[in-house]
């Protein structure tokens, strides 16, 4: 498996870090993923994952938007897209608070929850914002 230089997997039911993954899995058998940052929980900066996170939000909205303009629905539910961005943007902040006050090594995933939380929460504002200002969100 390839790995970046530098940034290591954290098993967050074991709550350490694991060098060498095999297959995803730490050594105990757990999986090196995390429902609630949906994906692997390998440690990233801040900024890496506000960036990933952002441009997921914008191709998913952009994807969500496109199917309902060829469904001739254009505003019929695309104002919930922003919204569950603004949700998942809450629940992924809670996450890495949650890893904060637990400590140990899961707390070195903290900038990586909480890069993808104000990405999420930026998006969805934004695009909620934008919807509005275009009258296309009543």
């Amino acid at each position: 498996m390839i790995q970046q230089k530098g940034f290591m997997y954290i098993c967050p039911q074991c709550n350490q870090p694991v060098p060498k993954p095999v297959e995803r899995k730490c050594p105990r058998g757990h999986l090196l993923y995390d429902r609630h940052l949906l994906g692997s929980t390998q440690e990233r900066s801040f900024g890496a994952s506000f960036f990933n996170a952002l441009i997921a939000c914008v191709v998913i909205f952009l994807a969500t938007a496109t199917a309902l303009a060829l469904l001739k629905k254009p505003g019929s539910s695309a104002g919930y897209v922003p919204v569950a961005f603004i949700v998942a943007g809450i629940l992924i902040l809670f996450r890495g608070l949650k890893w904060k006050r637990q400590g140990g090594a899961v707390a070195r995933l903290v900038p990586r929850a909480t890069g993808m939380a104000v990405a999420c929460i930026l998006a969805g504002g934004g695009l909620f914002a934008l919807g509005i200002a275009l009258n296309l969100i009543r």
